[in-house]
């Protein structure tokens, strides 16, 4: 008998046509996040694996022999924690090609600004040749990328291309040979000087509430925060009263603590921050089996996982 792989996703007719392709040794079946109570129970209380982002309570009883769940994205806050995953199931991440979407998503929103786009939008309005309207120099200035693995890498590499001075930050120091790696207790010694503030870190206790009041009273009104991370990053009244004291310039959130962001939320309405539906790192299948091709391959052939996420780290 192959080895099962169960799909809850809400796109689950594409995903398992495309794993079946890249792993056709696998029998896979797959049920949308709210049919799933529903879905075979006899067939998935032999299936070993479990392809997800989010799955409803309740749903792992139906799957006694679960050793090995392959997360639908990069961040695994939501199961690292999660109480129906035992300790022995291994929880594998994947970034798929997120590092270059999300370098995207982080340079154009910077651009957006240094190009005066929206000014010059206001002009086109009015009819009005701002001639003495001109892009801002982002040569030599300070960009601090919080997260330095393969996604917050590859947004200091697109930065570095505008001639930024581009200072990565980690659980500590460490060397690289094309950018300076800093401890993550360093970020407030660098926020005077900084043009930009980007977070990509996973979400983990050392880096939640990791942009507050406290941090922020060393910011200025030159200072872009964009937050493609994780929503409990940032403490969003500490965000909001810094847009307003000039502590902060500007805000670009895709990700949030809770989501969808309410239709109450200040957020919403402030006339500096850019709400966007975490929409920075899109997971679609050409981009992402790749990542997880090899697991995929060991699963179906009897081999060990690699590469399972340490669950107390949250990465």
């Amino acid at each position: 008998m192959p080895p099962r792989l169960a799909v809850i996703h809400h796109n689950a007719s594409e995903w398992v046509s495309r794993l079946h392709a890249a792993a056709p040794k696998l029998d896979i079946r797959g049920w949308r996040p709210r049919e799933a109570m529903a879905a075979d129970s006899e067939w998935l209380s032999k299936a070993g694996a479990l392809f997800t982002w989010r799955f409803p309570d309740g749903f792992l009883a139906k799957m006694p022999k679960l050793g090995w769940i392959q997360n639908a994205g990069a961040g695994i806050d939501h199961l690292a924690n999660h109480p129906e995953i035992p300790e022995a199931v291994l929880i594998t991440r994947a970034d798929g090609r997120f590092g270059e979407w999300i370098a995207r998503y982080v340079c154009g929103h910077l651009l957006y600004e240094a190009l005066e786009i929206e000014a010059c939008r206001r002009a086109q309005e009015a009819k009005l040749w701002h001639g003495k309207l001109l892009p801002e120099r982002l040569h030599g200035k300070v960009a601090l990328v919080v997260g330095f693995g393969r996604i917050g890498r590859q947004v200091g590499l697109a930065l570095k291309t505008f001639g930024m001075l581009v200072h990565g930050f980690a659980t500590r120091e460490r060397f690289d040979p094309e950018f300076q790696i800093h401890a993550a207790p360093r970020l407030s010694e660098f926020l005077p000087t900084a043009r930009v503030l980007v977070l990509c870190a996973p979400g983990t206790a050392s880096t939640s509430g990791l942009v507050n009041a406290r941090l922020l009273a060393a910011g200025h009104s030159g200072l872009t925060l964009i937050n493609v991370g994780r929503g409990s990053q940032v403490v969003l009244p500490d965000m909001l009263a810094a847009l307003d004291k000039g502590l902060l310039g500007r805000a670009v959130l895709d990700v949030f603590p809770s989501e969808p962001l309410k239709p109450d939320d200040p957020v919403w309405s402030h006339p500096r921050v850019v709400v966007t539906p975490h929409h920075s790192g899109p997971t679609t299948p050409e981009d992402l089996i790749p990542d997880i091709l090899p697991n995929l391959q060991a699963y179906s052939e009897g081999r060990p996982i690699m590469n399972a996420v340490d669950r107390c780290k949250g990465y």
